[in-house]
């Protein structure tokens, strides 16, 4: 898997207080009833067992098995002031306006 976040996303991920074992989780979540499908958050979590840990220019990023799974070989992660992150890849936008939290 190869994870680019380009330099807009780079100096506000930089911003963030990183506590030891930390990192940015890219996490797929299952939503809908009838008709499933994945949606993509962005948030501030403890590795777990299962997750992949990335360094990318000094931003930690966290990624569990079962996100892989639901994720194209290659993404992208980007930042605008206004719009907040985007997640996508070179055939689409898998999630735009993601706003990174902290899990308690």
């Amino acid at each position: 898997m190869i994870i680019e976040i380009k330099e807009a996303a780079i100096k506000q991920l930089k911003k963030v207080d990183y506590k030891e074992n930390e990192g940015v989780r890219i996490e797929a979540i299952y939503v809908g009833s009838c008709s499933i499908y994945v949606e993509h958050e962005l948030k501030i979590d403890n590795k777990n067992e299962d997750d992949e840990r990335f360094i990318i220019d000094g931003v930690p990023l966290l990624i569990s098995s079962e996100t892989k799974k639901h994720l194209p070989d290659k993404v992208f992660l980007n930042y605008h002031d206004e719009l907040g992150y985007k997640l996508y890849s070179d055939e689409e936008i898998l999630r735009y306006n993601l706003q990174l939290t902290r899990v308690n």
